[in-house]
C-alpha cells in the first residue's frame, strides 16, 4: 500500500475551510486543467454515504476514465474521508483533515493510501499527485480569499 501526504495552511478559520469543502463542486474549481475533471451526477450536498463519479480527462483530451467515490466518514468541521468504489486504482482512501492553528488559521492535511496496478509506475503517480494536490491547495487559498 502506497502513502501520499501533503499539507498546508490557509489564513481562514476552520469553519470557513470546512464550509468550502461542503460544496461538492469545490473540487472542479480548485483542480488543475490537466487532468481536467467533471463531476457526473454529484450529490446535492456532501455527507457520509454520498457517492459521485469524477470523470478524469487526461492528455490527450480523448483519454478519460470515470472514478466513482463514496464519502465514508463525515466529521464536521475536522475531517472527511472518501474512498474509491470503482476507478483507476486497485484501492484509494483519501482523508481530509482540518485543524485550527489559531482562530484565523487552519492546517489542512491531505492523506492518501492507495494501491496501484503492478504495471503502473508508482513514481509517476506520486509526482502527479504532488502536482495535483499542490495546485489544489494554492487554488483553495484563492477561492477562500474571494
Amino acid at each position: 500500500m502506497e502513502r501520499f501526504e501533503v499539507s498546508g495552511t490557509v489564513n481562514r478559520p476552520v469553519e470557513q475551510v470546512w464550509a468550502a469543502h461542503e460544496d461538492v463542486h469545490l473540487l472542479e474549481r480548485i483542480s488543475p486543467p490537466i487532468p481536467a475533471i467533471e463531476l457526473i451526477n454529484p450529490p446535492s450536498h456532501c455527507q457520509a454515504g454520498a457517492r459521485f463519479t469524477v470523470r478524469l480527462k487526461m492528455f490527450p483530451p480523448f483519454v478519460q476514465t470515470d472514478w466513482q467515490v463514496e464519502i465514508v466518514r463525515w466529521d464536521p468541521p475536522r475531517c472527511f474521508v472518501d474512498r474509491q468504489v470503482t476507478g483507476p486504482f486497485l484501492s484509494w482512501e483519501h482523508t481530509h483533515q482540518f485543524s485550527p492553528l489559531t482562530d484565523d488559521t487552519t492546517l489542512i492535511v491531505e492523506s492518501i493510501r492507495f494501491e496501484l496496478n503492478p504495471l503502473i509506475d508508482g513514481t509517476l503517480v506520486r509526482a502527479a499527485l504532488d502536482y495535483i494536490f499542490q495546485w489544489r491547495l494554492r487554488n483553495l487559498v484563492q477561492v477562500l480569499s474571494a
